[in-house]
């Protein structure tokens, strides 16, 4: 996934500072480029994957970049969170087009590679289809909602 976007400015940011959870996930972003970012994911995946989801659309926008460089590299599958990573990412996408899908439908496109890549590739990832469901219903769950 190629963004020429630029790293958020503090206006982009809106008014975070009265929502808890923008809060943090300012606290943790802010400033960051993507390289810096996509570090971010590998400690702490589900924490980050929730300050995601609570940005506001342009911090979003931007830092879903780095959780997709994340996602689709080599180090994924060597940490032991891989199945956690693949899952959050899927459920992400899901929520945001179910929940707020101007804020993710311009991005569907560019991330639809990884997104079917993942559905592919479950068992790669460790991703036991007991715990984490099917990677492939939730794939046409996504792109029914993307209109795909």
């Amino acid at each position: 996934m190629k963004r020429s976007l630029e790293i958020p400015s503090e206006e982009d940011w809106g008014d975070y500072k009265n929502d808890l959870d923008q809060k943090y996930a300012y606290k943790m972003f802010f400033g960051k480029n993507l390289a810096e970012a996509r570090l971010l994911f590998q400690g702490a995946v589900i924490e980050r994957t929730e300050e995601l989801r609570f940005m506001p659309v342009i911090p979003f926008q931007y830092y879903i970049g780095a959780y997709y460089q994340y996602l689709t590299s080599l180090a994924v599958l060597n940490n032991r969170n891989a199945s956690d990573t693949a899952s959050c990412f899927l459920r992400l996408v899901e929520s945001k087009l179910s929940d707020d899908p101007d804020s993710i439908s311009p991005l569907m496109k560019e991330l639809m590679s990884a997104i079917e890549y993942l559905a592919k590739n479950q068992t790669l990832f460790g991703a036991d289809v007991d715990i984490y469901g099917d990677f492939n219903e939730i794939l046409s769950e996504i792109k029914r909602l993307a209109q795909m």
